[in-house]
């Protein structure tokens, strides 16, 4: 692969790759995206975001300057315009405006053609690639799935198109993007300016929308311009661990990093998902754990735990009666409510209705008023949903895709890098046991990229502090 390293000889092309791969524009692409949300001006801003990426694909010589958008594009759509509840604009749709987005994609395929002939010398050989069978097996049962059922396009096309979006970043990435501690570092400052960003458009929200009843909030008026609490939960999950990773061996923002942890761990409750509350908590204690273990900061970060897992303690004995009440209304509607075990019936009744290569994604019996006819309902666990709308054919691909990340995350000598890394995939795996996440196309870049940066071997010295 070719060097990364910038000269001053190369006059502009040196000026934007230097800014599009620093954490500065992380920075502006985050403050764009949130402007753009807050006052509904998606399309000047995604018009600026669109150019400086079309200026990375003709200079930059790795992907650093595609991670911010990628990882926060979703963020971008407002209340005010999103197809969704609670607004159901058709803003994206009418006018001018279906044209402009045309020709924006046309000219940013154009650029990563570009891109990718210019770079095309030093890109890394297919077989360096350790997961490329899994992603290739997955995106096979997507394209198989309902084959042979009626809705047989509606099911290709969405199968295609979820599929394609896991294998072509993770095959963009792993050609191009080199797996070097200071790229990894870069995807996990990416991640926490996301998940600052989805913190404080939940805090906007609170001030404008949010509905309380008997001092607690309705989760039901939690529902942002791109996802509703759910969302917003996997969201703050997956990006929970860079904080607490660039947090390890940094000097003097130390303590600025572990802010930010405290900030979206408190944004992870105000969304109200229980599954996030849940499974944050098990990638919040992974994070932990590995802050501890090693690194510049492990004295400070064990003095730390201590005080919190005391702090814990005293809130459990003061807190126990409201505490055991919680966790019995948890256990007991946890996964029952909203309909999850009438889900999880229908997905087996699709499967014994077509067990080879299933009912496909658009074939259920599950009806819901008012959900929009361009999108399946799924069924709300990743295993099931595969079975259901893929079958025997597509669940065995699918465990094999799994298969090769778990054997990626237990090979001898990972270093903690690495397992931070790959603590952002496992949160979008756990998350999508009560939910559907893993099926939406947003979370498959940061899943496909993490991964990506995943397979490095990174030696434990620390990430560099900019």
């Amino acid at each position: 692969m070719k060097s990364t390293e910038f000269s001053k000889k190369d006059g502009f092309a040196y000026a934007v790759r230097r800014f599009l791969g620093s954490r500065a524009y992380v920075v502006l692409a985050a403050a764009s995206f949130f402007l753009a949300h807050a006052f509904a001006l998606e399309l000047p801003f995604a018009i600026f975001l669109a150019a400086c990426t079309l200026l990375g694909f003709f200079f930059a010589e790795d992907l650093r300057f595609l991670v911010p958008i990628l990882t926060g594009c979703v963020c971008i759509i407002s209340v005010a315009h999103t197809p969704y509840l609670p607004t159901g604009s058709d803003y994206f749709v009418t006018g001018a405006l279906p044209a402009a987005i045309a020709v924006g994609a046309t000219l940013l395929g154009v650029g990563l053609l570009v891109f990718i002939l210019r770079m095309r010398r030093w890109a890394a050989p297919f077989s360096s690639l350790r997961l490329r069978w899994g992603f290739l097996g997955f995106f096979a049962a997507m394209l198989l799935s309902g084959l042979f059922q009626e809705n047989a396009l509606k099911n290709l096309f969405y199968g295609a198109g979820v599929g394609a979006s896991f294998l072509a970043v993770y095959l963009l990435f792993g050609f191009f993007h080199p797996k070097t501690k200071e790229n990894a570092g870069h995807f996990l400052f990416c991640l926490l300016a996301v998940g600052l960003l989805v913190a404080a458009e939940l805090l906007l929200l609170y001030f404008r929308s949010v509905v309380f009843e008997n001092g607690m909030p309705l989760k039901g008026s939690i529902v942002i311009g791109w996802g509703t609490w759910t969302h917003i939960g996997a969201m703050l999950a997956m990006c929970l661990p860079a904080p607490f990773a660039l947090a390890r061996d940094a000097r003097r923002t130390y303590p600025l990093y572990l802010l930010a942890g405290g900030v979206m761990t408190v944004a992870l409750l105000m969304s109200a998902s229980r599954a996030a509350w849940l499974y944050g908590g098990v990638i919040l204690v992974a994070s932990l754990l590995l802050l501890c273990l090693g690194g510049k900061n492990r004295k400070a970060s064990r003095i730390l735990v201590c005080v919190l897992f005391a702090l814990a303690l005293v809130a459990v004995v003061l807190l126990f009666s409201k505490i055991v009440a919680f966790l019995s209304t948890f256990v007991q509607f946890g996964v029952g409510d909203n309909g999850r075990f009438e889900i999880w019936g229908a997905a087996l009744r699709a499967f014994r209705a077509a067990p080879v290569f299933g009912r496909g994604f658009f074939n259920t019996d599950i009806v819901l008023e008012g959900f929009p006819p361009i999108m399946p309902y799924l069924y709300h666990n990743t295993p099931l949903q595969m079975l259901g709308s893929a079958g025997a054919i597509g669940l065995l691909l699918y465990l094999f895709h799994r298969f090769e990340t778990v054997r990626l995350l237990w090979q001898r000598r990972r270093s903690a890098l690495s397992l931070f890394l790959l603590l952002t995939p496992i949160a979008l795996v756990l998350v999508s046991l009560t939910d559907e996440h893993i099926f939406h196309i947003y979370p498959a870049f940061i899943y496909a990229v993490s991964l990506s940066l995943a397979e490095g071997r990174y030696a434990d010295e620390p990430l560099a502090e900019k």
